[in-house]
């Protein structure tokens, strides 16, 4: 049940962001790839990890991504669907930051992505 919940919350996000036009930021923000947001709409649905909450998935006057989550340390992603680079970066309580890179170009950095936020933000 939890899975289908995940699965359909995803689903709307990335329909209401897929629905946008070149535009669509007081006539300047620029559309996202549409085939891009399938393919990060299905590694979202399929693999993301259920234990952590989901990200508001925001785009970006650029046309990318940005996730966040409402955690201490405010963790976020910025993800450029041109290059399909997803930059990681979070506080730790010592006002430390963390900062990492994946090119998700591949179910295996896929996997390694989710397997770094499951690590991270639980």
């Amino acid at each position: 049940m939890k899975t289908e919940t995940l699965q359909l919350q995803l689903s709307g996000r990335f329909k209401a962001l897929s629905a946008l036009h070149d535009g669509w930021l007081e006539g300047k923000g620029i559309a996202p790839d549409k085939r891009k947001l399938r393919e990060i709409s299905g590694h979202m649905a399929a693999d993301y990890p259920q234990h952590i909450p989901l990200p508001a998935i925001v785009l970006t006057p650029e046309g990318n991504l940005l996730f966040e989550w409402a955690r201490p340390g405010d963790p976020s992603v910025d993800l450029d669907l041109n290059t399909m680079r997803a930059a990681f970066h979070a506080f730790l309580p010592s006002q430390e930051e963390i900062e990492r890179e994946f090119r998700l170009t591949s179910d295996h950095a896929w996997e390694l992505f989710f397997d770094f936020l499951s690590k991270t933000l639980e």
